[in-house]
């Protein structure tokens, strides 16, 4: 994990704040298994800035808070895992696969992505079939053209939000 300092510590705070808010109050449902909403884009921004571990609590905490305190649907404990993986799958790429030399945008991409896809797609799916004991393959048909979109949105919103605190976080470091 990078060193974490009190800044730190209220960026990644910040961070779980605009996750629920794009989440609970900003995002709207299609269907009951098909939410639109960002709410990955800071959780992944939270991985790559801080490492994997930094990532995994931001998405842990603010899945928890947004379903708990927020959400009229309430907590079921295998939707977290997503947002827990999301935020470790991007550290783990920004730290290991790239040096955390995120300097070109297709780097973002291929970071964001992969967790939106793993994480918010096929896991949010196989979550979102247990809950409801539909087919795994009919909630993939429906859900996979709005996931993939948004994942592309996000690592939009990753990559210019990383590039605008990218100084600020260095000078603390």
């Amino acid at each position: 994990m990078k060193k974490i300092n009190i800044r730190s510590i209220a960026i990644m705070a910040m961070l779980i704040a605009v996750s629920v808010v794009l989440s609970r109050i900003l995002g709207f449902y299609l269907t009951p298994s098909m939410r639109v909403s960002f709410d990955y884009f800071p959780i992944i921004l939270a991985g790559i800035c801080f490492g994997p571990a930094a990532g995994a609590l931001v998405g842990g905490l603010a899945d928890f808070i947004g379903s708990t305190m927020i959400s009229g649907l309430g907590f079921y404990p295998p939707l977290i895992i997503g947002p827990v993986f999301a935020g470790l799958i991007s550290g783990l790429l920004a730290q290991y696969t790239f040096h955390h030399d995120m300097n070109r945008w297709w780097k973002y991409m291929v970071v964001s992505c992969a967790a939106d896809i793993l994480c918010n797609l096929l896991w949010g799916t196989v979550a979102l079939s247990m809950l409801y004991g539909s087919p795994f393959g009919a909630y993939l048909l429906v859900r996979a053209p709005l996931k993939l979109a948004i994942a592309v949105i996000d690592a939009q919103l990753v990559c210019a939000v990383h590039r605008a605190l990218r100084p600020t976080l260095s000078m603390w470091q």
